[in-house]
């Protein structure tokens, strides 16, 4: 497999994982907060391995990406605030952890890594 390939497999199963964040609340398979929890943190790996190899190949970086990079921005702006609210919560600190997840809501433009924030929230409340 080469890095085109991965870069093409990769940009499907974040989309995948994005609807289906999305399908899981309208669909009500429950645990809800639980399944919403398991696919933003299988998104957030996806992303990380995207951000390595975009810095690897730059070229791969779909152009849509490079001239408009509000979906990359939304990416790394939802990886690195999960990132800090699962240490607050591994940390003993549910409410930082919440507060870092509504700060996220105010500043995102994903609606679904908004909705996987608000899920988390709610496992947390």
């Amino acid at each position: 497999m080469n890095h085109k390939h991965l870069h093409q497999l990769l940009r499907v199963a974040s989309h995948l994982m994005d609807q289906a964040a999305a399908e899981v609340r309208s669909t009500d398979l429950g645990p809800v907060d639980e399944n919403i929890q398991r696919i933003g943190r299988a998104l957030i790996e996806v992303i990380e391995v995207q951000r390595q190899l975009y810095a690897a190949q730059p070229e791969l970086q779909p152009r849509s990406l490079a001239a408009d990079s509000r979906e990359s921005d939304a990416n790394m702006l939802f990886t690195q605030y999960t990132m800090e609210a699962l240490e607050l919560e591994d940390a003993g600190n549910p409410e930082a952890a919440r507060e870092k997840y509504t700060q996220f809501i105010g500043l995102s433009p994903s609606y679904p890594h908004r909705e996987i924030a608000r899920a988390q929230i709610r496992r947390l409340s």
